[in-house]
């Protein structure tokens, strides 16, 4: 067992030098990031609505320039890019120890999510040129084992900084001289992955929106995030004034979503190495509103997390498989135009959710149907993967047996 799968794990040396750096600037930036909106609110005064504004902004802003960055990725090199983007484990935690006022932390917060959007796209690209074809499903799934390490263990280093020191300079710091250490060994040791001779476009080409299969890709996973995304913007309101958690099973939900992530995303991974990427996609998008839909079921703190079991399951199928489809169906030399897209509609179903979610608890004064709704966007995103099976005849694996 363990054999097959370590056959499965890619072998490039360059792909486990960008794992570490993930590794490094992951734990720079998950030891600040859960305490930056304590800091806003409390360190700086701004409101707890201003605060959400300037998350809000951060989330518009890579949204609308993450096509942008597709585009640079094809023109400029993936490389480049990425040191952008990864950057923000270093820039931001410099600039936010220097901010005083919301004016300050306006363009400091916009800029991280510009910077995000860079990292994330770039990286997709960047693993999908390192790894060969039929190991590239498990190679994102690696990425997210190294991504979750650093959130079970960074915001618990980062709080006791916090708590010994009684204020937020130590952090920034530390936070950022983590960040380039990690920054460093990318610059240092991964070259340009983009293979030399391919065509780059002197614009950004829109057209691409013009294949079908990505199209169809895109829609369905926006509708999968409208439901997904829930679980990080409503659930801590939601577990607190209807399920009457405290804060510590609070954490202990989020937790056990990371914990699930580092035991089952190798084994998930290899296994949809076998069967369809349409099969591995349907079958993270039922899984996934299983668990969302479970949470609104749940009677007790323990069906909770059993609740965000099932769902970190199911997203260990998802977010793995659709990044392997929209880099299995892209021309080599429009690799990071695709990813754009893609990252482009998911972003806007993540930034549609929770306000979806919450105008719906409003409107109709029930907490539980943004949850009981999952199902039915569930629906919509597997019909539209079946159409995205019935189109595509080539560029997408079809399962090894």
């Amino acid at each position: 067992m363990i054999r097959k799968y370590a056959s499965r794990i890619p072998r490039g040396r360059h792909f486990w030098i960008l794992m570490s750096n993930i590794a490094v600037t992951g734990l720079a930036s998950t030891m600040l990031s859960p305490f930056i909106p304590v800091f806003l609110n409390r360190q700086l005064g701004i409101s707890v609505g201003e605060v959400s504004f300037l998350y809000f902004i951060s989330g518009l802003a890579g949204t609308i320039t993450v096509v942008l960055v597709g585009w640079l990725i094809d023109r400029i090199g993936r490389r480049k890019v990425y040191v952008f983007g990864n950057s923000s484990s270093t820039i931001i935690p410099a600039a936010l120890s220097l901010t005083t006022t919301f004016n300050q932390a306006l363009p400091v917060i916009s800029l991280s999510g510009v910077m995000d959007a860079a990292s994330r796209t770039s990286q997709t690209t960047i693993i999908a040129d390192q790894v060969e074809e039929g190991k590239r499903t498990t190679a994102y799934g690696v990425s997210r084992i190294v991504a979750n390490c650093s959130w079970i263990v960074a915001p618990i280093v980062g709080g006791a900084i916090l708590a010994a020191n009684n204020n937020f300079q130590g952090l920034f710091l530390l936070s950022s001289l983590i960040g380039i250490a990690g920054l460093a060994v990318f610059i240092g040791f991964v070259p340009e992955s983009r293979k030399t001779g391919l065509e780059r476009p002197k614009l950004p080409k829109i057209g691409v929106l013009r294949d079908h299969d990505l199209l169809v890709l895109c829609v369905a996973s926006l509708f999968a995030m409208l439901f997904y995304t829930q679980f990080y913007s409503l659930l801590p309101i939601f577990a607190v004034q209807v399920k009457g958690l405290n804060s510590l099973e609070v954490g202990a939900l989020f937790s056990i979503s990371g914990v699930t992530v580092v035991l089952f995303q190798f084994p998930t991974s290899s296994w949809l190495e076998k069967v369809p990427d349409q099969t591995g996609y349907i079958l993270g998008v039922v899984v996934m509103a299983a668990g969302i839909t479970s949470l609104a079921l749940a009677p007790t703190f323990d069906w909770l997390l059993l609740a965000v079991v099932i769902m970190t399951l199911g997203e260990n199928m998802f977010f793995p498989i659709a990044s392997t489809m929209v880099t299995e169906i892209s021309p080599e030399s429009e690799r990071g135009m695709y990813v754009g897209v893609l990252n482009l509609f998911l972003s806007l179903g993540s930034n549609i959710s929770p306000l979806l979610g919450g105008t719906i608890w409003q409107l109709t004064g029930n907490p539980n149907l943004p949850w009981l709704l999952s199902p039915f966007y569930a629906a919509v995103s597997i019909v539209l993967a079946a159409i995205f099976k019935i189109g595509s005849s080539e560029g997408v694996r079809h399962g090894t047996g």
